[in-house]
């Protein structure tokens, strides 16, 4: 807590001090974002950034927490499962010292990942650890990229595994994002659009409750659209600098969540499914166990944005198992920022 809402040199000691009020640090979410309880265990020396570092955290899941009523159903949210590795990265990257290897403050952002789940998390899963190792790290024209390798697993196994990578960036340059550079977004054709439904996302289950509610127009649903005929989705949802999430993410350096953004995509992949399908006998999984994906951002949704759009186009269907693979893109104010690939309902 001290380390994403207090004093930083509460957290890692003295070479921290300057950024208790002079200087601004990159921070960890905190509440109700905030996924990691403690951590139990780390390799490497403090204060020295090379790779090889490593730490293991906990996380106790509470079996009543909001995220559970919000998502309508005993599944824990990709979202926060996604959190749940990422953020001792986080730790990690700060515990190293990046902060100290620049004299101008920097932001920490998620620059994309792959991982498969293989268990859904739910109310009675009990302590969850996390261990992540950065095995790369490079710093060139004051940008620092870090990769790491993640696991998460519970008493009875592996539940979530990947790799991902960050980057710390100075203000301007976050400034001078330009977004994912020749973005095959696969926008509806005019002759798709002439036949293409538009609806208010519905608010009853088995859609998210308001705090998870990431979308909440679809502007556009054609069945037989997109490349392969199997269904082409786009939804949108207007910026709101009031947003509970911009509290949480970050202090000092508010920013829409990315783990969030790939939630408005799986709510679309929800909606995609729901038309298909009608209300699931139990709990969609989103995203499917076993089922490799990968997600790419190359921008940032901030509180002054106006509108984020998304676009999904369904790769792969299978009614027997009701099984709905998809590739997509979210864009803000017409800025293609994130890419997300072959991520799985069931």
């Amino acid at each position: 807590m001290a380390y994403s809402n207090g004093k930083p040199s509460e957290a890692f000691g003295a070479p921290y001090k300057v950024f208790d009020s002079e200087r601004i640090i990159a921070r960890l979410p905190g509440p109700p974002y905030q996924f990691l309880d403690c951590i139990t265990a780390v390799t490497g020396e403090p204060f020295v950034l090379k790779a090889g570092a490593s730490c293991e955290a906990k996380y106790a899941v509470p079996p009543y927490e909001w995220y559970f009523d919000a998502n309508r159903c005993e599944n824990m949210p990709f979202s926060v499962l996604l959190e749940i590795a990422l953020q001792p990265c986080g730790w990690l990257a700060a515990y190293c010292g990046s902060a100290l290897t620049s004299k101008d403050d920097l932001s920490f952002r998620n620059l994309g990942g792959k991982g498969t789940q293989f268990r859904a998390v739910t109310p009675s899963t009990g302590t969850l650890t996390t261990t992540v190792k950065m095995t790369n790290v490079s710093n060139s024209a004051g940008m620092i990229i870090q990769h790491y390798d993640m696991l998460v697993r519970d008493d009875q196994g592996d539940v979530y595994k990947g790799t991902t990578y960050f980057g710390f960036f100075s203000k301007p340059a976050l400034a001078n994002q330009v977004g994912i550079r020749d973005a095959k977004v696969p926008w509806p054709s005019e002759r798709e659009l002439i036949r293409a439904q538009s609806e208010v996302l519905p608010h009853s289950s088995p859609f998210p409750g308001p705090m998870l509610r990431m979308v909440d127009r679809v502007t556009a649903y054609i069945p037989d659209g997109g490349a392969k005929r199997l269904g082409l989705v786009v939804g949108a949802i207007k910026v709101d600098p009031e947003f509970w999430f911009f509290k949480a993410h970050f202090y000092q350096d508010p920013v829409w969540p990315g783990s969030l953004g790939v939630e408005s995509f799986l709510q679309l992949l929800k909606f995609a499914a729901w038309k298909r399908w009608g209300n699931p006998e139990k709990a969609w999984h989103t995203v499917a166990r076993n089922a490799p994906h990968t997600w790419v951002y190359r921008g940032q949704v901030l509180p002054t944005d106006g509108e984020v759009t998304v676009v999904l186009e369904i790769v792969a269907a299978d009614d027997d198992h009701r099984r709905l693979t998809a590739n997509g893109f979210l864009t803000v104010d017409g800025r293609v920022i994130y890419q997300m690939t072959d991520f799985t309902l069931e």
